[in-house]
């Protein structure tokens, strides 16, 4: 699926993976194709930010030539769990086409200006791009960009949608990256004046736990102490 945005990010030295990110271990709910993150890499757009998920997400790589003058941040990552689905028919890993995790979902790109003499710029991601090792830039390219610029890149648009954005932390996510990319970093980690219910945001994972602690544990617990006080006063 094409977003016609290829050209403009690959300019920053980022390419959208023709995948979808599965998570079987970390997901939203019941849906392994939303993966939740709540380890995120050292930056201030994701300081003290709470559990966020991406529904559909797909995974980001450098490309395979290193654009000049780029620097590229990688600040959500999806779990070690985690793989780009490439066969979009059925849910299985398979060594030979998808990307094992960590899988790049989201980065925050600087592209500066060149000289003809300096042409150099920053890989990222734990994984690398299908296309091969990105390499150096080429010594004596042309300038590429008149003047400084920042851009994010996200694998899914989704998670910033009004069904998801009082969610968890998709919301706070996406008003630090305008904020960021606004230059306005003071505004950053500020939430607005909200009155919703304040809620207990849980991964899939935690969630089977509580309903097997809640539902199975406690009752099965109870049911054999009242058991054996009945035996003993028989």
């Amino acid at each position: 699926m094409r977003t016609e945005l290829e050209p403009v990010i690959r300019e920053y030295g980022v390419v959208l993976d023709d995948d979808i990110v599965i998570d079987e271990a970390s997901h939203f709910w019941a849906d392994v194709s939303a993966p939740a993150v709540s380890d995120y890499n050292r930056h201030q757009v994701t300081r003290d930010l709470p559990l966020t998920f991406f529904p559909g997400v797909r995974s980001l790589s450098p490309t395979p030539e290193r654009v000049p003058g780029t620097s590229v941040t990688p600040i959500v990552n999806s779990s070690k769990n985690s793989w780009g689905q490439t066969n979009r028919n059925r849910v299985e890993f398979n060594k030979d086409h998808d990307v094992p995790g960590p899988n790049t979902l989201m980065v925050l790109a600087l592209r500066r200006p060149v000289t003809p003499d300096s042409a150099t710029a920053i890989s990222f991601g734990p994984q690398q791009s299908r296309s091969g090792v990105a390499k150096r830039g080429t010594k004596g390219a042309p300038a590429v960009v008149a003047g400084r610029s920042r851009i994010a890149v996200v694998g899914d648009s989704d998670f910033a949608t009004n069904s998801f954005f009082h969610i968890m932390g998709n919301g706070t996510l996406f008003l630090n990256t305008v904020n960021y990319l606004a230059a306005q970093e003071n505004l950053i980690g500020i939430p607005p004046r909200t009155h919703d219910l304040p809620r207990v945001n849980l991964t899939n994972r935690q969630m089977k736990g509580t309903f097997f602690l809640s539902v199975v544990l406690i009752p099965a617990l109870l049911a054999v102490v009242g058991t054996a006080v009945w035996w003993r006063q028989r």
